[in-house]
């Protein structure tokens, strides 16, 4: 079992090791034809993250609040709107349709639209995001609500159960694993929308402000990267999270047995 573990950590470290050796060596960058400038060096990002460790932890901080509270936002708007179709489906199947409409619209015409509909820079922000990441979570908690067998439902009317019982004991519990699949869905959706919605913001702080900045300035390139970075580390922690969560809370589902096996 600890053999199986560590092969699991360990196969997807060397693939990713050995890219970062390839950039080290200036391999890639004449492959590609790629310059200094356009990429730097792992080395010279990884001395930028050590040198602005406070700057990026900082304006990490108000990214990754706005984006967590947006991801919370938008994955409770979009169960909700999955339970009212589950409850309505007449009228419910055409809020879910636009929804759907309304989250194919490209999050980089969405975040200046914003921008002019809130006088908030903090508003608008989190509605780009809450937009973002509520889609994803009204498809998949639908279908978790409704994707029950027949033969629990026939026994639940069998023994004369209510559609609130019914809904309370089944359906939601039916509808945590692909609450969760949801989530995990929404966050690479919501940190992307909370740095493009940065980018157009009249604030000037957070992860895709710096970016944004740093990158037009030509001596701080290796630190526009070393906030990249940092936004696909912190992106990883909050997967990380909400898988760890998943483990817990769904012990008793199939897909955690086998993912254990």
């Amino acid at each position: 079992m600890i053999n199986k573990r560590l092969k699991n950590i360990l196969l997807p470290f060397f693939p990713g090791a050995a890219v970062l050796i390839l950039m080290q060596s200036g391999v890639i960058h004449k492959l590609f034809n790629i310059k200094l400038l356009q990429l730097p060096l792992p080395f010279d990002i990884a001395k930028a993250i050590c040198g602005n460790m406070d700057k990026i932890l900082l304006n990490a901080g108000t990214t990754m609040s706005l984006a967590v509270a947006g991801l919370i936002l938008g994955a409770l708007l979009g169960y909700s709107l999955a339970v009212f179709v589950t409850l309505m489906p007449n009228a419910g199947y055409g809020a879910l349709f636009i929804m759907t409409m309304v989250n194919s619209i490209p999050i980089v015409a969405l975040a200046p639209l914003m921008n002019r509909w809130f006088s908030d820079a903090v508003l608008a922000k989190l509605a780009v995001i809450i937009i973002a990441a509520s889609g994803a979570m009204a498809v998949n908690a639908f279908r978790g609500l409704n994707d029950i067998p027949k033969s629990l439902l026939e026994l639940m009317n069998i023994n004369a159960a209510s559609k609130f019982y019914i809904f309370i004991k089944l359906r939601i519990p039916s509808s945590l694993p692909s609450v969760f699949t949801g989530l995990k869905i929404c966050v690479p959706a919501a940190m992307l929308a909370t740095i493009i919605s940065e980018f157009f913001s009249s604030e000037t702080t957070g992860l895709g402000y710096m970016i944004k900045y740093t990158l037009k300035v030509g001596n701080q390139k290796q630190i526009g990267w070393a906030y990249i970075v940092a936004v696909s580390i912190f992106s990883i922690l909050l997967y990380s999270i909400i898988c760890m969560a998943e483990r817990k809370m769904l012990k008793w589902h199939t897909s955690q047995n086998s993912a254990q096996k």
